[in-house]
């Protein structure tokens, strides 16, 4: 592997877990004043705006030309998937912590659906890394009240939405970015829209601002992610996931939304461990057309 691949790929990730962890953070700061239906319809609003005078005012219909819209759109409703788990979650008595010790299985699940429909075959170590990322993150956000099993389906379902939604953009490798993007907007705002009336509240011209900076920081990530799924498997980059917990941690501890404590700091060394495993040992960047997905289970939706 070349130092170019390697620092191609460490930028990537990089924008990827910052620009989520950043976007989350400002999001904390709505979730008071309003619906989490609103906020994340708001925020793919101003998305596809961002898109448009970004990359669309141009040729505009390159922002909707795709082989394979049914499968965009049904990649989008993922995106729907985890807010609304997340909101029944809560409504039915999960803690937040609960629920995000659950959801950070899903680079175990990323690497289940990849071998499933990319037909990517993980090592052995990536496995055993994304294990030991995932008792690092049980003893960040625990100890944990067990909750009735049925509920398990909420973190559960949010884990689900967000692998498959990785996986399919590694699908979607060869489709534009910037139409991957439009659709993932598009999606969003069409699932949500018959929602968002019964609840709204008319956001101030400051929180549209945040709401503006929260969709610059999405649109930002979800290109980043475009870009990390198409330059390596996520059969071996999966792990990788989990460097967004410590930047997600450091925004909340400067924004006061977190305390911090030492077993959440052992547990931000543990996956800042695995991570570091993953990248010196593991080269997940390095080029192996071998290891390259093809696709046996999406098809040509």
């Amino acid at each position: 592997m070349t130092w170019n691949q390697d620092r191609h790929g460490l930028m990537l990730t990089t924008a990827f877990v910052v620009l989520w962890a950043a976007e989350e953070a400002l999001t904390g700061l709505l979730m008071a004043r309003y619906g989490l239906d609103q906020i994340v319809w708001m925020r793919f609003v101003w998305h596809i705006v961002l898109l448009y005078v970004l990359f669309g005012r141009r040729e505009p219909s390159l922002l909707w030309r795709t082989q394979r819209p049914l499968f965009q759109l049904a990649r989008a409703a993922m995106m729907v998937g985890m807010p609304a788990c997340w909101v029944m979650g809560v409504h039915r008595g999960l803690s937040p912590a609960t629920l995000m010790s659950v959801f950070w299985l899903s680079p175990l699940m990323i690497l289940a659906l990849a071998r499933v429909f990319l037909g990517e075959r993980a090592s052995l170590q990536v496995w055993l890394a994304a294990l030991v990322a995932c008792g690092g993150v049980f003893a960040l956000t625990g100890p944990h009240s067990v909750p009735r099993p049925l509920l398990l389906v909420f973190p559960l379902g949010m884990a689900l939405c967000f692998s498959a939604y990785v996986v399919m953009t590694r699908s979607l490798r060869r489709e534009r970015t910037r139409t991957n993007l439009f659709y993932t907007g598009l999606g969003v705002c069409l699932l949500l829209a018959p929602l968002v009336p019964s609840g709204w509240v008319t956001p101030t011209p400051l929180d549209l601002g945040i709401l503006a900076a929260v969709a610059l920081l999405g649109l930002g990530g979800l290109f980043a992610l475009e870009r990390l799924t198409a330059a390596a498997p996520v059969s071996r980059t999966a792990p990788l996931v989990y460097l967004q917990i410590p930047f997600a941690l450091g925004f909340a501890w400067s924004l006061e939304q977190h305390d911090p404590s030492l077993r959440t700091l052992a547990g931000v060394l543990v996956t800042v461990a695995v991570v570091l495993y993953v990248w010196t040992r593991l080269r997940p960047f390095r080029r192996d057309p071998s290891a390259l997905a093809t696709d046996t289970g999406f098809g040509g939706l």
